[in-house]
């Protein structure tokens, strides 16, 4: 009975253990950046013609992007705000299809990522993010000029930018790759273990919170086998998006391979009709 005792104690404390190191460090849990600085020579050997830029986000935090000129009688510009891993220089091949279709675009990144100084927290990622935006501003662009476009932990990101940027002017689309309803729900569905989810994951990333109020046409996209964030959660978000919207579910499409099943050709072909 003494050895029971001391086994339940022992997986007790490892309980709790694991549960307050999720709610006072998620960052080990939730995030995944490449600290190194994005190559944009390489992105250059790729073809992707982008230039480097810098701007600020509101607290002072320091940021760079990638940015590259709609072409020659196109205004319409595609800012892609990533998830919770790697840094630009990932996603660039996302982008090309939309270069050379003549879409300007923009991928911003995040403090912690990138090698850019700073505290991974939803805040400071959804301040990033807002931050990306406002910078397209300042060269000109209108909300109904940009096209955002998020992936994953990102649809987040494009979601909250949206939602407090819209209030004088609609933005053109909005392109959500493998999206969810919350942070809270993919962990959820993801993890086996009965864990008091509500209470250790702070960060909950509500999307369901703002997808209602979005004034733009919305393109929603998930993988019919994707193992992070499980489609469900997907059509959970499509049910609550306003009209215009559409949804794309890629049979045997997986977390990060809808390029494999030539979703940037859905994208454009659903933008043209927009």
């Amino acid at each position: 009975m003494k050895a029971v005792k001391k086994l339940m104690i022992v997986l007790i404390t490892i309980y709790v253990g694991f549960c307050a190191a999720v709610y006072f460090y998620p960052q080990f849990f939730f995030y995944g950046p490449t600290n190194a600085p994005a190559d944009l020579e390489k992105a250059h050997r790729d073809g992707y013609p982008a230039e480097e830029v810098s701007y600020t986000s509101a607290d002072g935090t320091k940021l760079y992007g990638w940015y590259t000129k709609p072409a020659a009688g196109q205004h319409k510009i595609v800012v892609f705000m990533h998830g919770n891993s790697y840094n630009i220089e990932k996603f660039y091949p996302k982008l090309l299809p939309f270069v050379k279709a003549g879409y300007g675009t923009f991928m911003g990144e995040y403090r912690g990522f990138g090698g850019i100084k700073g505290r991974i927290t939803q805040q400071g990622l959804e301040e990033d993010a807002i931050a990306a935006v406002n910078y397209l501003h300042s060269l000109g662009y209108q909300n109904g000029d940009i096209i955002v476009y998020g992936a994953s932990l990102g649809s987040h990101m494009a979601i909250n930018s949206i939602f407090h940027l819209q209030k004088d002017n609609s933005f053109a689309a909005l392109v959500l790759e493998t999206p969810f309803d919350s942070l809270l729900n993919v962990t959820k569905e993801i993890v086996p273990v009965p864990l008091p989810f509500s209470l250790i994951v702070r960060e909950k990333y509500d999307n369901m919170a703002m997808i209602k109020e979005v004034k733009a046409p919305v393109l929603i996209m998930g993988g019919s086998h994707d193992k992070l964030v499980p489609v469900v959660l997907a059509r959970n978000l499509y049910e609550q998006a306003p009209v215009p919207k559409e949804i794309i579910v890629y049979d045997g499409a997986g977390h990060n391979n809808l390029g494999d099943f030539a979703n940037y050709d859905d994208i454009l072909n659903w933008l043209a009709e927009e």
